[in-house]
């Protein structure tokens, strides 16, 4: 069954290329491990300055385990600093 994680940051000020390539290297990053269907780094076409990442692994145990992965959290750590607060990570599973 097919499980998403979707990060949705908005960048501190001067942080924008910074965050972007965090982004990218955790996208990256998720797609090497098993179980990693896709992966995405977005931005959407308002002026909301929102970065996005998308991740679509084949269940919910390989996000899971890609999640808790000791880079992906380093990583995700340098993202908290280099986004404003209040940022949304949310995990979906498919509904049969």
């Amino acid at each position: 069954m097919p499980y998403v994680r979707l990060s949705i940051v908005t960048p501190r000020r001067g942080d924008e290329e910074r965050l972007i390539a965090i982004m990218q290297q955790l996208a990256s990053a998720a797609a090497s491990h098993p179980g990693c269907l896709e992966s995405y780094v977005m931005r959407p076409h308002d002026d909301s300055n929102e970065v996005a990442r998308l991740a679509i692994y084949q269940d919910e145990h390989a996000g899971e385990s890609t999640a808790a992965d000791s880079h992906m959290l380093a990583l995700r750590s340098q993202m908290h600093l280099l986004c404003e607060p209040g940022h949304i990570e949310r995990a979906f599973f498919t509904i049969e």
